[in-house]
């Protein structure tokens, strides 16, 4: 049987998105100090889930353009925040990592996401924020 598309939950996803988005962005100057902007941004938030990476596995994480990546990842490169190591097994490919300023901007990344979600869940009860990490989880 084929469910037919929830589009209140659409709609609600992605205002709920928005939001973060438009939070994160006015408050960026407080914590964007290497101007990675939000593709920069979630770059190092998905390498830092799971460095050392292939550039090949970043593209697929992100659905992203081989190209536009090559792109983020040297302007992250060349500020410090990321660097490149080659694989022993394979000197044709090269690993992504974090540097420890790239890891630092992923710490203020965090508690920036954090601050931004406190907010927006601010009226949910202690409880409902539980049953929302429990829901958020599972999918």
């Amino acid at each position: 049987m084929d469910l037919m598309p929830d589009i209140e939950i659409a709609r609600l996803v992605d205002g709920f998105m928005r939001r973060i988005h438009a939070s994160l962005h006015a408050k960026a100057a407080t914590f964007d100090r290497h101007c990675v902007g939000p593709g920069g941004g979630i770059l190092l938030l998905t390498l830092a889930e799971i460095e050392p990476a292939p550039i090949q596995d970043l593209v697929r994480r992100m659905s992203r353009d081989k190209s536009q990546m090559t792109r983020a990842i040297q302007s992250l490169e060349r500020k410090g925040l990321i660097e490149r190591r080659d694989l022993p097994e394979d000197a044709r490919v090269s690993l992504l990592a974090l540097t420890p300023m790239g890891q630092e901007a992923v710490d203020m990344l965090q508690k920036a996401v954090a601050g931004v979600l406190a907010d927006i869940l601010s009226p949910l009860s202690n409880g409902e924020q539980e049953t929302l990490k429990d829901l958020l989880r599972r999918i």
